[in-house]
């Protein structure tokens, strides 16, 4: 009876032991460790963690999309002047694709009364587990969101600084400093409470 208890129990065990452990994907750990990389902007260690030729899509897999550069592509200064943040939600693992959905917030989305967008990326990984790219798609259509002030903020953009919305040096997410100084105006200007 005992040995039939232990036979039983060993296994057992032992997925607790792992699973408490950490015992992670390789494809998780090596997506975690490209970003926490990046995020100490050591760029040559997260350049181990990328296949030749990487690349990032956005909305649709489609095309030969942007270059994946751990240095950042064309919104890493637009997420780190607009102070960026995301919670990770879920991760699944089928074959050579990683995914998972966030939460992302920033000081553009509180300063236009935007909610949180639900966000998910697929990571594609080569045979040797390394990031070929990723893709990022919006979960929530713009007609569905809830409603915020975006609209009202770009009419008064047109008004106050015709052309801004079209121009490519302040195109979103170009010249993010100069976004965030016309958003506090807007706000100072309509009697919006200040955003902190």
């Amino acid at each position: 009876m005992m040995n039939s208890v232990r036979t039983f129990c060993l296994p057992i065990l032992t997925l607790l032991f792992l699973s408490a452990a950490g015992c992670t994907h390789p494809y998780v750990r090596t997506i975690d460790a490209y970003r926490a990389a990046k995020k100490q902007g050591d760029y040559e260690t997260a350049r181990t963690c990328l296949a030749d030729n990487p690349r990032v899509w956005f909305g649709k897999r489609e095309g030969e999309g942007s270059p994946l550069r751990p240095e950042g592509g064309p919104y890493a200064e637009w997420d780190k002047e607009m102070n960026a943040k995301s919670e990770r939600i879920g991760m699944k693992v089928r074959g050579h694709t990683v995914s998972y959905d966030f939460l992302e917030t920033n000081d553009y989305y509180r300063l236009v009364d935007r909610q949180p967008a639900k966000i998910r990326v697929t990571y594609y990984l080569d045979d040797d587990g390394k990031i070929e790219g990723y893709l990022v798609q919006r979960l929530t259509p713009p007609n569905r969101r809830p409603p915020d002030r975006c609209c009202e903020f770009e009419r008064w953009v047109e008004e106050k600084y015709p052309g801004m919305l079209e121009n490519e040096e302040t195109k979103i997410p170009a010249n993010p400093r100069r976004w965030r100084e016309v958003l506090v105006e807007w706000r100072n200007d309509v009697g919006l409470p200040p955003v902190e």
